[in-house]
């Protein structure tokens, strides 16, 4: 009978034995990629901010061209850094502000434009607002969804302080996308240095 091994489980238990030796990746970005649709993802340590900051990030993110940067983000307070992928849809956004700020402020920083941006976007609501530290480093954020002209965008906004000026930075992908980079983004915040 061809089909007798079925009738024993041998194919659930080479299976079985197949994930033993070869366990599901933990999709963890400082092991230099995650798999997303079973694909690798690379991702390296970047200077940002004129090496103030790093971050690690997917290698296959590059600068915005300034052209494209103007039409996408058409306010003259668009920020001084935006990486994208080659589709323009994932973006992550950074900013060196004038404003001051010790670290210590930075939640009620997070909470004051936290309620700004919200005015904005009044048929938006926050969704996580937090704060979190890294080696030392307050970071505060909050994520919340906004619509666009033909789809819903995942946006999460966050600060940190270095020599006491604000950080202000952005990550933004369509909403149908936020299950994959919303771990993927947290993960980037908790990977930022301040050199």
């Amino acid at each position: 009978m061809a089909d007798d091994h079925k009738v024993f489980g041998d194919e659930h238990f080479i299976r079985q034995m197949d994930a033993e030796d070869n366990p599901p990746h933990e999709n963890n970005i400082s092991d230099g990629y995650i798999l997303v649709d079973e694909e690798k993802m690379p991702f390296v340590r970047c200077p940002v901010l004129n090496g103030r900051l790093s971050v690690i990030m997917p290698e296959a993110f590059e600068i915005m061209t300034k052209e494209l940067a103007e039409i996408k983000y058409p306010s003259i307070n668009r920020p001084d850094e935006i990486y994208t992928n080659s589709e323009t849809t994932i973006n992550f956004s950074v900013s060196l502000h004038d404003d001051e700020a010790a670290n210590e402020d930075i939640p009620d920083v997070k909470d004051t434009l936290q309620k700004v941006i919200m005015r904005m976007h009044p048929a938006s609501r926050v969704i996580h607002s937090k704060t979190i530290e890294v080696s030392g480093i307050n970071i505060a954020y909050f994520d919340f969804k906004t619509a666009a002209i033909d789809m819903d965008i995942y946006n999460m906004m966050f600060f940190l302080s270095i020599n006491g000026r604000i950080v202000v930075g952005s990550f933004n992908c369509p909403w149908v996308n936020m299950d994959t980079w919303k771990p993927v983004i947290t993960q980037m915040l908790g990977s930022i240095e301040v050199n």
